[in-house]
């Protein structure tokens, strides 16, 4: 009798948030989601079948309630998020306009639009968390994460031990000891060639096996290191699509490449080949530039359904890769949409919160909520 495969398991901690998302389809019904990298790559691996559990200390706020359960709408185990000391969940607002060109662009707002507050930022878990967590986390094919701290930098050594692939994308340097300490640790090294320049002196000579740095909508260029010490960068260009949102599209980038190589654990690693990497990488891409077609940093996986989401992506894996090109939409987008729930400011400021708390819908349309006063 044959025994049914277990699912991989992600484990990952780092920039988990919620999204706020003011688009240019419904500008004054901004959408909700769980999001920030972490996030972003934690859910849509869940979404492709992982078992993924996020390690955190997001408080039982407004946000941090909706946070769990998006994500647990998507099969993320939520057990670990809150941690010992839980802090105000961050938020980071995406603002959707047109650039001069007349393609969509996207800024992110790390303050209220409302009263100018900041929105609460990232904070890791404690390294009293992690080494309480230790006998508890799942042996895992995958750690992943976007940050440094004392903290991520132990359980990555742990889950490294156990087996796991560690995956380390990051946004910027934080501590430079740290993240040099990181850069030995992991065995996948992505990150943009635009935040590069923040930490490229910290990069050097490194080891890690596989490097990868994304160019835009130029695609990304790759480097698989091997016994010998590989000189040359592969490049791979995007999939031709007309975009509306360029957010998320390095996450699942990201996502598509675990899921292709890395279902295995470390194993992998000894076979890993240029060519079975621009494959997982080219998977990577293709789910990219289906998520570039909806607004929000994981829109797709709200506004189809699973069967089309894949039928898609199969059309996208056949398509020659080039530039892509934009949607026009008319320029609706107010100057001002007043997060009042979910800004601790406004809510200290002003009394007792008049919304309910957004709640993700089931119905797989984007959940949306009036943020009226």
């Amino acid at each position: 009798m044959k025994t049914k495969k277990r699912a991989p398991r992600l484990v990952s901690t780092g920039f988990i948030a919620l999204d706020i998302v003011i688009g240019l389809e419904d500008p004054l019904v901004p959408r909700f989601y769980a999001g920030g990298t972490t996030g972003n790559v934690t859910a849509a691996l869940a979404y492709m079948g992982w078992e993924s559990t996020p390690i955190g200390r997001l408080a039982e706020d407004e946000a941090g309630q909706f946070v769990k359960l998006d994500l647990e709408r998507w099969g993320v185990d939520t057990r670990h998020l809150s941690g010992n000391v839980p802090c105000p969940t961050p938020i980071v607002i995406e603002k959707i306009f047109f650039g001069r060109d007349g393609s969509p662009k996207h800024r992110f707002l790390w303050t209220c639009p409302d009263c100018g507050a900041y929105l609460p930022s990232y904070r890791p878990v404690l390294v009293e968390t992690i080494e309480n967590l230790k006998d508890e986390i799942p042996k895992s094919s995958v750690f992943f994460t976007d940050r440094v701290s004392r903290s991520i930098v132990n359980l990555a050594e742990h889950c490294k031990r156990n087996g796991a692939v560690i995956v380390f994308e990051p946004s910027g340097v934080g501590d430079p000891v740290l993240f040099a300490e990181m850069i030995r640790i992991c065995d996948v090294l992505k990150y943009s060639e635009q935040r590069a320049k923040s930490f490229s002196e910290l990069l050097g000579e490194n080891g890690v096996q596989l490097e990868i740095q994304t160019l835009g909508d130029e695609g990304l260029r790759f480097l698989l290191r091997g016994r010998r010490k590989a000189k040359t960068w592969i490049v791979q260009s995007s999939c031709d699509v007309e975009v509306k949102d360029t957010a998320g599209a390095g996450d699942w980038t990201t996502a598509g490449l675990i899921s292709r190589l890395f279902a295995d654990g470390r194993d992998v690693l000894k076979s890993l080949s240029k060519e079975n990497v621009s494959e997982a990488l080219q998977h990577g891409q293709a789910l990219a530039a289906l998520n570039c077609q909806f607004e929000g940093a994981r829109g797709a996986m709200y506004q189809i359904s699973r069967q089309s989401f894949w039928d898609r992506l199969k059309v996208l894996t056949r398509r020659s890769p080039g530039r892509p090109g934009f949607s026009k939409i008319e320029n609706r987008v107010p100057d001002r949409v007043i997060p009042t729930k979910v800004c601790p400011s406004c809510i200290e400021h002003n009394g007792e919160a008049v919304i309910d708390t957004p709640r993700p819908t089931s119905n797989g349309c984007a959940n949306k909520l009036p943020l009226t006063r």
